[in-house]
């Protein structure tokens, strides 16, 4: 049992792993939704990916040289942005020119969000990433499919933000503990209010989660399992898991659970 849980621990904490789940996890439901309104367009829905996942390793440079305070890989955040603009003028000739303007804007976002000005662990942070990550690429990855996006999708993905608002709050907190500059306003109430404001908007992911369950028929087997993906946030909160535990590996796949899991409560 033992040797379960450590396997378990360490895909969870896999980079790799972490690595390929990002994207997916903000595909997913979206693309979920959509093909219950019309037949899968698995060409289009592999390219969004494929976008997604060189857009989220130019992310992983430009964090990772911000958090070290290095020189900016220039070769490697080129070579990513070719791939990701690549991409993007293959899906210029699969859809319309309106979904690949608004994926042109999240690009542009993902590399203003770390440069020239840093809205890391500022409260710009918690108000645009979820916009962008969860509404906008949800919403995307429902139109690749279904080519209409209901206003009802908005409702359906209010648990899917605020569960990626709880990853944020958590990355903040580890960030601003393990810094060594000096602490805005905003992250002094962050350190201050942390244990409230993670446990509530996790609570709240799921309570509102639990609401969609009751406008459903969702099978008695899917609603055991999205309720069992609450154990994973136990690593998150006892001390003696955060040794082992790297945070955004961690939460990338811990998002990834909970986003299928809520996508299989929509199971017809």
């Amino acid at each position: 049992m033992l040797t379960i849980k450590k396997q378990f621990m360490h895909l969870m904490n896999h980079t790799f792993l972490a690595m390929l789940t990002a994207p997916l996890t903000l595909l997913l439901f979206g693309a979920w939704r959509g093909m219950t309104f019309n037949g899968p367009n698995y060409l289009l829905l592999f390219m969004l990916y494929l976008f997604l996942l060189f857009t989220h390793a130019l992310e992983r440079l430009l964090s990772k040289s911000e958090q070290a305070g290095a020189k900016l890989p220039s070769r490697m955040i080129l070579f990513f942005g070719i791939l990701s603009i690549g991409s993007l003028t293959i899906l210029s000739s699969l859809s319309n020119l309106i979904l690949v303007a608004i994926l042109l804007l999240y690009f542009v976002y993902s590399i203003l969000q770390f440069y020239p000005y840093s809205m890391t662990n500022t409260f710009y942070e918690i108000l645009l990433r979820p916009f962008f990550k969860i509404l906008i690429l949800s919403s995307i990855a429902f139109f690749s499919q279904a080519n209409f996006i209901p206003l009802q999708l908005q409702y359906e993905l209010l648990p899917l933000i605020l569960f990626h608002i709880f990853g944020l709050i958590q990355i903040q907190v580890k960030n601003t503990a393990s810094g060594d500059q000096p602490i805005t306003y905003y992250q002094q109430i962050l350190m201050k209010h942390s244990k409230s404001l993670k446990m509530t908007s996790f609570l709240l992911a799921y309570a509102t989660a639990n609401f969609q369950i009751l406008n459903l028929n969702s099978s008695p087997w899917a609603i055991i399992l999205f309720g069992l993906s609450a154990l994973l946030v136990f690593p998150l909160f006892k001390r003696r898991y955060q040794t082992a535990l790297r945070m955004e590996q961690y939460l990338a796949n811990y998002s990834f659970l909970f986003t299928l899991g809520y996508s299989l409560l929509f199971l017809v």
